[in-house]
């Protein structure tokens, strides 16, 4: 039970590891053809355990929300990503920019979700900010040690999706 355990775990551990594998899971069912439950598995997760998670808690839902945003956009359909968007940029894009130097260093991957899910959203049609999206990505400046890291994750979470 989320609201009994969740912040506890989060205390103890940094990340709530049972949501963690509850929106994981949505991934697998989709993987596996079983949409619709993969589906109620993600609305689940966004109702009921995400609500649990602190504002501040950029990290844990950094985690959860990958999960839950891949399986999303990777419905195919211009509303779940539009969905999965708005859900990565509420609880995860935009608090970790108003953190700034003060978020952890893994909400960095969070401008390269976002991008993808941009794309994703819109169908395969250009959007307004795309030119910028990519002077970002070919003026970045980050530690050799983020960008192996990013890439490895990036290539690995998402590469099915572009």
């Amino acid at each position: 039970d989320p609201q009994l355990h969740s912040k506890t775990l989060v205390k103890e551990y940094i990340t709530d590891h049972c949501i963690d594998i509850v929106a994981a899971s949505s991934f697998w069912l989709h993987y596996y053809g079983r949409n619709d439950e993969a589906l109620q598995l993600c609305d689940q997760v966004i109702d009921t355990m995400l609500p649990e998670i602190e504002a501040t808690e950029l990290a844990t839902k950094l985690a959860i929300l990958t999960l839950i945003c891949r399986t999303l956009a990777s419905r195919g359909q211009n509303s779940t990503a539009k969905r999965a968007l708005e859900l990565f940029r509420t609880h995860v894009a935009d608090p970790a920019a108003l953190a700034g130097s003060e978020a952890h260093p893994c909400l960095g991957m969070r401008v390269l979700v976002m991008i993808i899910l941009k794309c994703r959203s819109t169908g395969g049609e250009e959007y307004a900010d795309l030119n910028t999206d990519v002077a970002y990505m070919l003026n970045r400046e980050d530690p050799p040690w983020f960008e192996d890291a990013s890439l490895s994750y990036f290539d690995a979470a998402w590469s099915t999706l572009c």
